[in-house]
């Protein structure tokens, strides 16, 4: 499989004469739901439906619970997740403290599995050609 892209047109008002550019662009596709992945999982594992969607629940349970308490969670091949947080920068160290934080996430970063399926992704040309 591969990555379908299309051209698309772009005017770039800011600069001076209004140049026209191309670039590609991603075509997505509809979201793959939570449902359809515990469907898909159970029958490919031969387990209930249920029993799956069980198992992926408390997955997601015990991997929030590790990070709200500050630790990163490795799924083997599949990648990490890290709590992560931003920050403003301030002139002495007696600044720092909470409300210099400006930004709390999770970082995922991938596995091996992922990094190698990006690496050998195709690009392929949409068919419906050049869109404005």
């Amino acid at each position: 499989m591969a990555f379908v892209i299309r051209k698309i047109k772009k005017i770039l008002g800011f600069q001076e004469g209004k140049p026209t550019v191309y670039k590609a662009q991603q075509v997505i596709f509809p979201e793959v739901t939570y449902k359809q992945l515990v469907d898909e999982c159970s029958n490919s594992c031969g387990v209930n439906p249920s029993q799956t969607q069980a198992v992926v629940t408390a997955l997601i349970d015990r991997l929030v619970h590790y990070m709200e308490i500050g630790h990163p969670v490795s799924l083997g091949d599949f990648g990490s997740f890290r709590p992560q947080i931003n920050a403003k920068c301030v002139k002495t160290a007696e600044e720092v403290t909470a409300e210099t934080v400006v930004n709390k996430k999770i970082r995922f970063v991938p596995g091996k599995q992922f990094r190698t399926m990006i690496a050998e992704q195709k690009l392929e040309q949409a068919s419906e050609g050049l869109n404005d």
